[in-house]
């Protein structure tokens, strides 16, 4: 028994679902891992980073329905930061996440609580999990966007240089903007990388010794990878 060919009609249908399944995954690949941007702080780093989020979001919104790109302000320590993903992902609410950065600073924490979120972080094989902390708080990276600093003078010290360059407030809804505005991502981005390779270098590894660091600009070139596929 001889096996009719098949209609034109058939190879078209045929042919016209291979090219949906093919745009479909072509689209895949274009769009951004689902990634949680989980902060310590509610209200000067969720502000700062969802910016850069509703950005992301808003280039592949022809593609897809969702954000891809999500940023939720825990008020949680330093320590609890994990222990906090871990609840979310257990419950589900956070299982369609491939990829987890925890934004923090050092504050007034214990030196151990610091140090230990990284590691842990890091050795995570469950899930993509990576660090974005300024040691002392986020402000060193602002302020890094108009100017070097290597002062270990803490936060107060960073306010003050903010002012100097624009009318800073921790819960400025445009703090996103005016940084973009007035300062310089690319300059801040060399001069955190340059401040962190130079104590990496020197053989300090811990972050608690890093004073002043942050790894911001890791999170941030992350981020604008997306915008400019």
């Amino acid at each position: 028994m001889s096996l009719k060919p098949k209609k034109k009609s058939d190879l078209k249908k045929i042919e016209n679902k291979m090219k949906r399944k093919e745009s479909r995954m072509n689209t895949k690949e274009l769009l951004p891992p689902y990634t949680m941007i989980v902060s310590e702080g509610t209200k000067t780093e969720p502000i700062y980073l969802r910016g850069f989020a509703s950005k992301i979001n808003e280039k592949y919104k022809d593609l897809v329905r969702e954000n891809h790109i999500e940023v939720y302000g825990t008020g949680n320590n330093t320590n609890g930061l994990i222990r906090f993903v871990d609840r979310k992902r257990a419950s589900g609410d956070w299982a369609k996440f491939q990829k987890i950065w925890l934004v923090y600073d050092k504050d007034d924490f214990p030196l151990d609580n610091f140090d230990n979120t990284q590691f842990e972080a890091e050795s995570r094989k469950d899930v993509s999990m990576s660090v974005a902390w300024s040691n002392e708080s986020i402000e060193l990276w602002f302020v890094l966007h108009f100017q070097d600093y290597i002062s270990n003078n803490g936060r107060s010290q960073y306010i003050q240089i903010l002012n100097n360059y624009l009318d800073y407030s921790k819960v400025r809804e445009d703090l996103f903007d005016l940084l973009m505005e007035h300062g310089s991502l690319e300059n801040a981005k060399r001069r955190a990388r340059k401040a962190y390779d130079e104590f990496i270098k020197s053989g300090i590894t811990a972050p608690s010794g890093m004073a002043p660091a942050t790894r911001m600009f890791e999170l941030v070139e992350e981020l604008q990878g997306y915008l400019q596929k």
